[in-house]
């Protein structure tokens, strides 16, 4: 099993054919991470994403979302 965090799986532009696993090794993660973008461009749908695999490999994270789109995630790991 792979131990980077799981993004999903890379996308050929040209013709929306799926290729292999885009993973983030955490160790990236060390310090900071920020994610910023255009209105609609995934931000949000990214930040769920990571947050479920920080959760998931036991990775300390402060997260901070103005926009409250990401407290909903509480509810699926209400361990933490």
């Amino acid at each position: 099993m792979a131990t980077g965090l799981y993004l999903g799986k890379q996308v050929d532009p040209k013709t929306g054919a799926l290729g292999d696993r885009l993973e983030l090794d955490p160790a990236d993660l060390l310090t900071h991470g920020l994610i910023v973008g255009m209105t609609g461009s995934g931000k949000t749908g990214l930040a769920v994403v990571l947050v479920e695999e920080l959760l998931r490999q036991k990775v300390p994270s402060i997260v901070i979302d103005p926009k409250g789109d990401l407290a909903n995630l509480l509810l699926l790991f209400e361990k933490l």
